[in-house]
């Protein structure tokens, strides 16, 4: 039974101020323009500063950009400029950025980051001094990046200071090209799906062509939604079609009814929130084991690879209280060229923390209790272990594995592990050369793992870089890449994160500011990856 929670009133309803649907001039002509109205829109924090999307406080539409736990000047919200915008060439810039947490006016820099080849270079695009509480305009009109400039980055900062701060409307065209004024923020009232500031007829009209055509679009599936349960249904227009003929004075707000085993988020919708949740550090307590908190188990084995013809080992690490009358969902972690099975769970440069990331993200009730499983990869019935990077062999051996995952390593866990089967419950990530295979195996066996990261990827991964069939497509794609790694650099993962771009594959885009090829990189994705898999199914 849906439960009925406070009522939104008449009153909250009043429509004298509400401006129309804004329509953004010259859009056609920007290369960049996030209006943060369907999210992130793959922004990001840097340095220590995490982003999220707030409604309520804009410079144009309904919603902002809020970039908040800063802890140098330097740290804010950031973007990648991609293929989009070519060294060499001028460009216009626009950005809104406001702070409501200080009495002193702050200087705002939109900054732009770049690497020559040897050091990364941060040249100012522009700067303006903002007043508490008050929307102010970054903008350049003629700005060139740089020759030779690579791995582009945009984005805001402070002269000094660690406020937090909202941004908004922020773009980027082809010098020359006219940078409208946005239009005033508009305020969102349930009923005025037409967004014209009255709920009558023709919102009634827009109800029921929006039950026979659909809504797709998000702000005016908010609107419709009179009822607030996160659908718009029938009872919805029924409820519009009540407010009109003055039988009703306010909507009710219902809760949404949960069924177990139904979609939680789509794979936009939890690809955008656990965008929103990349950290460039992880906090150092998540390394600790705290008292009061019980941590799961290591153990050591092996299992029969059908395709190396013998036996290789694996760590498992089991969650606190195990329980085989309970299944759990099974992580899969991969390592690199020339690791082994203990790289991602015990032995990293220094020490790896993937027992306690895991364990106090569960405990926090952040993440699911999980089975995480740490294999050799390496897979040859002729060879022990790689002599090579450009041996044929020894690259034979790492992709090898992406079958074996599913022929061998997979049945036995299930088998002898009380585990959830099936893609909902099913996660796969990898670093470096595991991060290669994971793609791999991700785009291989789609039927089976719902849920696939890459951490500093190697090159080389084979494949369309899209699903052909919907069904198999992850709930979750997460590319991670370190702006230090000597190693791949980020351009490989980056690589890997433009191939999904082009093809309209929706995933999270994690570049760990100074991150290098190794723990720093890998902790910081793990963080965030586990508090993402088997989130989007209850």
């Amino acid at each position: 039974m849906k439960k009925i929670l406070p009522l939104i009133t008449a009153a909250a309803l009043s429509l004298s101020a509400v401006a129309s649907v804004p329509v953004t001039a010259a859009d056609t002509d920007y290369l960049l323009h996030s209006t943060f109205e369907d999210g992130t829109e793959k922004w990001t924090g840097r340095g220590s500063a995490s982003v999220k999307v707030v409604s309520g406080t804009s410079r144009s539409g309904e919603a902002s950009l809020y970039t908040s736990g800063r802890e140098n000047n330097w740290n804010g919200a950031t973007v990648s400029l991609g293929s989009t915008f070519s060294a060499g060439q001028s460009y216009a810039f626009s950005a809104y950025v406001m702070t409501e947490d200080t009495s002193s006016p702050v200087t705002f820099c939109l900054t732009l980051q770049y690497s020559d080849g040897t050091t990364d270079k941060y040249p100012k695009i522009a700067q303006v001094t903002a007043e508490k509480g008050e929307w102010a305009h970054l903008e350049n009109n003629d700005f060139t990046i740089p020759e030779g400039a690579d791995n582009i980055q945009l984005y805001i900062e402070t002269e000094e200071g660690k406020c937090s701060f909202y941004i908004d409307e922020i773009v980027g065209a082809k010098s020359g090209t006219t940078i409208e004024e946005p239009p005033a923020a508009v305020k969102m009232n349930k009923g005025d799906i037409n967004y014209d500031g009255v709920i009558d007829s023709l919102d009634i009209v827009a109800a029921r062509k929006g039950l026979i055509n659909g809504i797709t679009d998000k702000r005016t599936l908010k609107a419709a939604d009179a009822d607030s349960n996160g659908v718009y249904e029938l009872n919805d227009a029924i409820l519009i079609m009540q407010f009109v003929a003055a039988k009703i004075t306010e909507f009710p707000v219902v809760e949404p009814v949960i069924i177990p085993g139904q979609q939680k988020y789509t794979t936009e919708e939890l690809t955008e929130l656990m965008q929103s949740q990349v950290v460039n550090s992880e906090p150092a307590d998540s390394h600790t084991e705290k008292p009061g908190v019980k941590y799961g188990t290591i153990k050591k084995e092996t299992y029969f690879s059908k395709k190396a013809n013998k036996n290789k080992p694996y760590n498992i690490l089991l969650p606190a209280d195990y329980d085989e009358s309970k299944e759990y969902p099974v992580l899969y972690i991969l390592h690199g060229f020339f690791e082994n099975e203990n790289r991602m769970i015990t032995q990293g440069n220094g020490q790896m923390y993937t027992k306690q990331i895991i364990g106090n993200a569960i405990a926090s009730g952040e993440a699911k209790d999980m089975i995480v499983v740490v294999p050799f990869v390496f897979t040859s019935a002729t060879m022990n272990d790689a002599t090579g990077f450009a041996d044929p062999g020894s690259n034979e051996g790492y992709d090898n594995f992406v079958d074996d995952i599913v022929d061998s390593l997979m049945p036995h866990i299930e088998e002898k592990y009380s585990v959830k089967t099936g893609r909902d419950y099913t996660a796969v990530t990898g670093f470096s050369m595991g991060g290669r295979e994971s793609l791999q195996i991700g785009m291989k066996h789609g039927d089976k793992f719902g849920y696939v990261g890459a951490i500093c990827a190697a090159p080389g991964a084979q494949g369309a870089f899209k699903w052909s069939n919907p069904e198999d497509q992850p709930y979750l794609l997460f590319i991670t890449g370190g702006t230090q790694d000597d190693v791949v650099r980020l351009d490989t993962p980056q690589g890997y994160h433009n191939n999904f771009d082009k093809n309209g594959v929706p995933h999270v885009w994690h570049v760990v500011q100074g991150g290098h090829h190794g723990d720093d990189s890998i902790h910081a994705h793990l963080y965030t990856f586990v508090r993402g898999i088997f989130q989007a199914t209850d």
